[in-house]
């Protein structure tokens, strides 16, 4: 996470999405305890285009969709390292 943190400006965001489970909570363990980054809220996200963007412009998110699989979503804003 640190490579994130250093190649991504602060207030850049992180858009994490998979269909396995396992890979997500991964993500998201190590994102949460990162200090260079916090979770944003799903409220928030509600009126990001990148969003939509993220779960269907992959072939994968395509075939996930079409199967009426799962996608698990999560998305970090980069902070300052005096945040």
């Amino acid at each position: 996470m640190a490579q994130y943190a250093y190649v991504l400006r602060p207030g850049g965001i992180i858009y994490t999405i998979s269909d396995v489970k396992d890979l997500h909570l991964w993500m998201v363990k190590h994102l949460d305890a990162h200090p260079l980054f916090v979770k944003i809220p799903d409220e928030e996200l509600v009126d990001d285009p990148a969003v939509e963007h993220v779960r269907t412009a992959t072939e994968e998110g395509q075939k996930v969709e079409r199967n009426k699989g799962d996608k698990y979503l999560a998305c970090y804003r980069r902070i300052t390292d005096d945040d």
